[in-house]
């Protein structure tokens, strides 16, 4: 389930265009994941799933989620191996958000006050899929596109910080190409 949940938070980005603050560019993700989706039953096509991929890639900063996950070295890659880096981690992360759209469909979203701090303003939310509630928090950062997240706290446990720890795992066995190599080829980086 923890899985699913993630996949779904990862579907709620903020996008371009949005005015006003965090929450209310979150809603209109959410609006707009929604109307892409066909009604409860129908299949999702390929087409649906490429549509919503667009929109949750466009959403959430991934280079500024690689970016804090690898710390010190993301500087000391060169451009080819972020450029590869980046690739392989977007394609990773549209499969975990599309996997999970039949889920999506059928939660129920909660939001609450946002809190302002560090340059971010954080977006809790409560999100039931099946009658099971998870607190997740949106780390949002105010960009010229609009609103993106570039943190993702699910129960209180941060997606940059677990991504950091299986990064690091992976890189002190396999170095950063064996990261790329998992990450192309989809494999969590968590099995390192």
């Amino acid at each position: 389930m923890r899985a699913a949940v993630i996949a779904l938070a990862l579907a709620l980005g903020a996008g371009e265009g949005a005015r006003d603050g965090a929450t209310e560019s979150l809603r209109a993700r959410d609006a707009e994941i929604r109307a892409a989706l066909p009604p409860e039953g129908a299949a999702v096509t390929p087409e649906t799933r490429k549509k919503v991929e667009a929109i949750v890639t466009r959403t959430v900063d991934l280079r500024a989620m690689a970016e804090a996950a690898l710390g010190a070295r993301w500087k000391a890659m060169s451009a080819k191996e972020r450029k590869r880096l980046l690739g392989a981690f977007e394609a990773r992360f549209r499969r975990a958000s599309a996997s999970e759209l039949g889920t999506y469909r059928s939660s129920e979203i909660e939001y609450r006050p946002e809190v302002a701090t560090d340059g971010l303003v954080k977006v809790p939310t409560k999100v039931v899929v099946k009658g099971e509630p998870t607190e997740i928090t949106y780390s949002m950062r105010r960009q010229a596109a609009g609103w993106r997240i570039v943190d993702i706290i699910v129960d209180g446990v941060s997606t940059v910080e677990n991504y950091r720890s299986s990064f690091a795992r992976v890189i002190s066995k396999e170095g950063v190409d064996g990261l790329i190599r998992r990450l192309e080829r989809g494999g969590a980086a968590k099995r390192g």
